[in-house]
């Protein structure tokens, strides 16, 4: 039978982005969440290369509700915060937000933090952003084992970078690298628009996936499970016949979620309520 452990549901608070951070907050854990993947953009979380709000406030905010950060998310797919840049000025400056963000990442007591390689301009060829890839991901790898995080690299639509939008993609960057520290993140949308199966993925990669972004969609979207076309109980099985007990990352983004959040992370999390077995005591 298809099962998931109810901490493995992952909150990810996108769809909250007309609302504060506590309003958010209150949202997920009256939706049941334990575990959260918390994104650094406003309004929720601000950072720069220089900068960043205080988050050893906001980790006390998330445990008086009962829940915790598992995983941090710094912006970086808006122009100036992706990692893939030729100026090297721009470099330095995102090599510098990123390290700031492993820093952030442990104070708010996560060992995880989730990127993405977009970056590179349409007038260059896929190859030269992508071994421009490889090279600035060493050095984030490199910067996750000071900092003892781990780094999850997903794969993301083709409209919004040319560098990593397939399974392969990340297959060849993750083994190019060769890091413990650098694993695969599973984005069933990137997934779905690429024309991909959990299973494929599960198959070429297997235990270097350390976390999901696990959304329905039309195959796009970000959807709340239900409405969109993805299989769930069928994900789910792909999950429990390759033992996968990472963290489920519910990235809801779409517009029609902004008014009423909670209610988004309500029928969300009501929709695993059939697969959730209760977690094993001592």
């Amino acid at each position: 039978m298809a099962h998931i452990r109810r901490s493995q549901l992952c909150a990810l608070g996108i769809h909250y982005i007309m609302y504060p951070l506590d309003y958010m907050l209150d949202g997920h854990a009256e939706a049941g969440y334990k575990t959260i993947e918390l994104v650094g953009e406003a309004p929720h979380f601000y950072m720069d290369e220089s900068w960043n709000q205080d988050p050893d406030e906001v980790r006390r905010k998330v445990e008086a509700r009962g829940m915790r950060v598992a995983l941090f998310t710094p912006e970086c797919s808006c122009m100036q915060w992706r990692n893939n840049y030729a100026d090297e000025a721009a470099h330095r400056r995102s090599m510098e937000y990123f390290r700031r963000a492993m820093d952030v990442c442990k104070r708010l007591g996560a060992d995880m933090m989730l990127t993405n390689a977009c970056g590179g301009t349409l007038d260059e060829g896929h190859d030269v952003a992508f071994d421009r890839a490889v090279r600035h991901f060493d050095q984030i790898a490199a910067f996750a084992q000071e900092a003892g995080v781990t780094v999850a690299l997903e794969s993301v639509r083709p409209q919004e970078s040319k560098v990593c939008t397939t399974l392969d993609d990340v297959a060849t960057l993750v083994e190019a690298v060769g890091s413990p520290n650098l694993g695969a993140a599973l984005d069933t949308v990137a997934m779905g628009v690429a024309g991909e199966t959990p299973r494929q993925w599960f198959e070429r990669l297997g235990e270097k996936i350390v976390h999901c972004h696990f959304s329905d969609g039309r195959p796009y979207g970000h959807l709340v499970w239900g409405d969109g076309v993805f299989p769930l109980e069928r994900y789910i099985d792909v999950l429990n016949e390759f033992n996968y007990e990472g963290l489920l990352g519910q990235e809801i983004t779409d517009g029609r979620y902004y008014d009423d959040p909670k209610e988004a992370d309500r029928r969300n999390y009501q929709a695993f309520s059939r697969f959730i077995v209760e977690e094993e005591t001592a």
